[in-house]
């Protein structure tokens, strides 16, 4: 029998090394979680910088001219309370879906708030500029009506959709609900503060106006931003999450769906009751469909597909596992 004397570490990889030479083997691991834990910090720096630039453009939607008086004020913010008609039910929404997909609830308000203060306040920045630019360039042949509309539908998704793929990626979401209901939260913080903005807008002007508006804003409130950003959530999604090249052109498909979308209902096409109602069903049908989908994978289907799984790669065929344990991982977050 062997005389030698066995460690404490057993069959560890480690066993057998000086403190030294464990530090030397863990580094690299150790380097890349403190690589990723520095990019996480900086994009939260990031984060905060764009909010804080946000609220400084947004604070003029909220004023009105040096003269306006506090009866106005009132009057304009009054109208505010309108809103409440879409606000409640959707946070009503969100937090059953919270619940159902054991999300945290500081998150979806972290997103509905950077959904208000950073891709509305720059998307228009860029679209006055746009706006400003191409009158200059094209002077009277220049049209807001469709030209406009086609670059704010651009610029304004964009925006939302980089503000949510930035949540997921501080919050470590990776799944499609995660992805859908942030794209959602996102949206609603853009939406409601380009409804604030509208009704002061016209408010301020004419203080008997701001009601009106924010009636004309609950209207469009169906089919609008929160629905808008969901949806394009699910697309990124599907690109990022794709392991082939047809759910990575799905994905791209659904985004340029919901720009083009987005930029008939800002047309002059969008004044037209009948098909205002068409692009709103058109963009609230599939947000619809993908909360009635049932995403969880029950422990017998889990087995089976990692069966399956085993089963191919001892045969060299079908994906690495690694790839499968990806996946799985994904959908559980």
């Amino acid at each position: 029998m062997c005389g030698c004397r066995q460690t404490g570490d057993g069959g560890s990889p480690t066993a057998g090394l000086t403190h030294q030479d464990r530090r030397t083997v863990m580094n690299p691991m150790d380097r890349q979680i403190g690589k990723q834990q520095r990019i996480r910090m900086g994009m939260a720096g990031g984060l905060i910088l764009l909010f804080a630039l946000g609220m400084a453009i947004d604070e003029a939607d909220f004023l009105g001219s040096r003269h306006t008086s506090a009866t106005a004020y009132l009057q304009v913010y009054s109208a505010f309370l309108l809103m409440l008609v879409y606000i409640v039910p959707f946070s009503l929404l969100m937090r059953r879906l919270c619940r159902r997909y054991k999300l945290s609830g500081f998150e979806m308000l972290t997103a509905v708030a950077c959904g208000a203060f950073i891709p509305a306040a720059f998307a228009g920045e860029i679209n006055d500029g746009f706006t400003s630019m191409m009158k200059q360039l094209m002077g009277s042949a220049y049209s807001d009506a469709w030209l406009g509309s086609a670059e704010t539908a651009i610029v304004e998704e964009l925006l939302k959709l980089g503000t949510a793929a930035l949540l997921l990626y501080l919050f470590h979401r990776k799944s499609r609900p995660s992805y859908l209901i942030t794209g959602m939260c996102v949206g609603m913080g853009f939406q409601i503060e380009e409804d604030f903005s509208y009704i002061t807008d016209s408010g301020f002007k004419h203080v008997n106006a701001a009601f009106p508006a924010a009636l004309d804003r609950i209207v469009g409130a169906l089919g609008s931003h929160w629905a808008y950003t969901g949806v394009t959530a699910v697309g990124l999604y599907l690109i990022v999450s794709a392991s082939s090249g047809r759910n990575k052109r799905k994905g791209l498909l659904w985004i340029l769906l919901v720009m083009a979308n987005h930029f008939l209902y800002d047309s002059p096409i969008g004044s037209v009751p009948l098909f205002s109602a068409l692009l709103a069903a058109a963009v609230v049908l599939p947000v619809i469909l993908l909360l009635k989908t049932d995403w969880s994978m029950s422990e017998t289907e889990m087995d089976a597909k990692l069966s399956h799984s085993y089963a191919q790669s001892i045969a060299g065929e079908g994906r690495p596992m690694d790839e499968v344990f990806n996946d799985l991982k994904r959908d559980l977050k």
